[in-house]
């Protein structure tokens, strides 16, 4: 009979390999099978299931080859490489006067610093729009064109530009986050030996400072461009109005009229993009031998003094950071409570688009939300799948964790640890095209669950698994191993060692590792966008109904809700956390 760990490994084993593993087998089948849509579009007899190689060849080698593949291809590049390099300029530039000089608001600028990250991508985009939009484009005025009298070109409200800045000011937290620690870890001794031979401050910073923290600079450029090329919310909104296909959306267009074989071969075209990214970061860190700065008798930090810019550079930065945060949140509000869109009197203001009942004359009839049975359901479907995905995230994370750590060097070890971290590399229209092809008809790897809850808790933790486990990890690594072996000599069962001793031990781990689920979750658009049913709304998805069919103060009003939803759940773990850890304090003391 197996022990209790080998029988944990055994299915740990065979459940990322049934949540990762095989989905991605059965896309790359159903990129080379027949489906029935082929049929009705195509005017073939064809065999459903049957091999062919029809969909490659009409991707890659057609008369549509340049629009459906080609076009996008080289848009979603061109606005990775924009957002890569706003991601590393602002989240860099914020990293550095934080953490190497002595501007002025330093804790208010880290505070505030992760705060546009609380948004969704997509409610940037329609505060974008909410800021930019003009009649000349055949929208209502927006709060530029009222200011100011200033129409704003098309590309500036629709495109490419809009797209890679909004994504952009989303993105660049993780920029400052990454860069700011590899900074604040940097032995000034190295920038003063430099300083010594005759180096100037900037050639200092190019010679020295950006070579030593390169590898934090290619993880940053690596996770924001498979973050753009797989955001969906942000391209529609911003790019489907003019016809502006990404790779993302042209995989959604695909589906929905029925070319899924076609929109699995772009979703596998995503996939290598991410991946040849990974092989990219990998070769240019491996090309040195070490980037150690943080040696055994310890270092110190220089702070370069700005002087008379102490002061204007750190209410620049609040002001920026107000801006890319606060800003659009007050934008959607103010939208919301317009009767109609262009008229910004005060005699235009109404909370009919919160609790209105419908009337005919507005929004073709539709309630506000907070009336809307459908939207009721959608934010209890969000809520109990946020908290749902990240209980069992944080738990499998924890699991993961422990199996890794204690198998440290195995094969098996390795396998789980890779392949629990293979989801952060899928960008998430890909992997919600994934789910589709599995669990879509269903077949023998899977039952169909189209349109069910269930099949949104699986691709949740599929593709949310990565944060819990990474946070699982390191939390396990920190346990002495002692601890349980002391338990085990006395006898006690490995179910009781896990839950008297290791996940108390653990447990801010897997709060943190929910936590980051549940956030992410609820204003997930991308991952969802292709599995949602009417059967199963959720509030990021309706939002962007709302967008489509051109009811924008409803939508407005939704995405604002859905920010309070997931800000007022984050606080409450929060003060149930530091609730909880007082009480152990006291019992500690007591």
């Amino acid at each position: 009979m197996l022990a209790p760990r080998a029988l944990l490994t055994v299915a740990l084993v065979a459940l990322l390999t049934y949540l990762i593993l095989v989905p991605l087998a059965a896309v790359v089948r159903s990129s080379v099978t027949w489906h029935p849509g082929d049929v009705r579009l195509h005017g073939v007899e064809v065999e459903v299931g049957a091999p062919t190689t029809y969909h490659w060849t009409r991707v890659f080698a057609s008369a549509l080859t340049r629009n459906l593949l080609v076009l996008p291809l080289l848009r979603t590049l061109a606005v990775a490489a924009g957002v890569v390099v706003m991601v590393l300029a602002m989240g860099g530039g914020l990293a550095w006067l934080v953490t190497r000089t002595d501007v002025a608001f330093q804790r208010a600028i880290a505070a505030l610093a992760t705060l546009p990250y609380m948004l969704p991508s997509w409610a940037l985009a329609m505060a974008w729009l909410a800021v930019f939009r003009n009649q000349g484009v055949g929208a209502p005025a927006g709060f530029v064109e009222f200011l100011t009298g200033w129409q704003a070109p098309e590309w500036v409200v629709y495109g490419g530009v809009p797209i890679a800045i909004t994504l952009g000011l989303h993105y660049f937290p993780f920029g400052y986050l990454f860069l700011s620690a590899a900074l604040r870890h940097l032995d000034a001794e190295l920038e003063e030996s430099a300083d010594m031979l005759g180096l100037g401050r900037w050639q200092v910073l190019r010679a020295v400072t950006v070579p030593l923290v390169r590898p934090a600079v290619l993880s940053v450029a690596l996770l924001a461009f498979a973050r753009a090329i797989g955001t969906f919310g942000t391209p529609a909104i911003l790019g489907l109005p003019v016809r502006f296909h990404v790779m993302s959306t042209q995989i959604y267009a695909l589906t929905l009229t029925g070319r899924e074989g076609q929109a699995y071969v772009l979703a596998l075209v995503l996939m290598a993009l991410a991946a040849c990214g990974l092989l990219v970061n990998v070769r240019m860190v491996g090309t040195r031998r070490s980037y150690a700065t943080v040696g055994g008798k310890g270092g110190r930090s220089r702070r370069i003094r700005l002087g008379r810019w102490r002061v204007p550079l750190g209410v620049g930065a609040l002001a920026f950071l107000l801006m890319a945060g606060i800003l659009p949140l007050g934008l959607l509000t103010w939208s919301s409570l317009m009767r109609n869109l262009g008229d910004f009197s005060p005699d235009n203001l109404t909370l009919h688009h919160w609790m209105g009942a419908g009337t005919p004359g507005i929004n073709d009839g539709q309630p506000g939300i907070l009336r809307n049975p459908q939207n009721l359901v959608a934010i209890w479907n969000s809520v109990r799948l946020g908290l749902l995905g990240g209980a069992i995230c944080g738990i499998l994370g924890l699991l993961v964790g422990y199996v890794v750590v204690r198998g440290r060097g195995g094969v098996v070890a390795q396998f789980l640890e890779q392949t629990s971290f293979v989801p952060m590399l899928i960008p998430s229209i890909a992997f919600g095209a994934v789910y589709l092809a599995v669990f879509g008809r269903g077949g023998w790897v899977a039952p169909a669950l189209y349109g069910t809850f269930t099949l949104l808790v699986l691709v949740t933790v599929g593709k949310q698994l990565p944060y819990a486990a990474r946070a699982g990890i390191s939390a396990q690594m920190q346990v002495a191993r002692e601890l349980e072996d002391a338990a085990a000599v006395l006898n006690v069962p490995w179910y009781r060692r896990w839950a008297h001793i290791l996940f108390p031990l653990t447990r801010p781990a897997f709060l943190a590792g929910a936590l980051i689920v549940f956030m992410t979750t609820v204003r997930e658009l991308s991952l969802y966008v292709l599995l949602v049913s009417p059967r199963t709304p959720l509030m990021a998805a309706q939002a962007y109904w709302y967008t489509e069919v051109g009811f924008r103060q409803l939508a407005d009003a939704f995405t604002v809700l859905l920010v309070l939803v997931v800000l007022v759940v984050t606080a409450a773990t929060a003060l149930v956390e530091r609730r909880s850890r007082r009480l152990r304090l006291a019992g500690e003391t007591g």
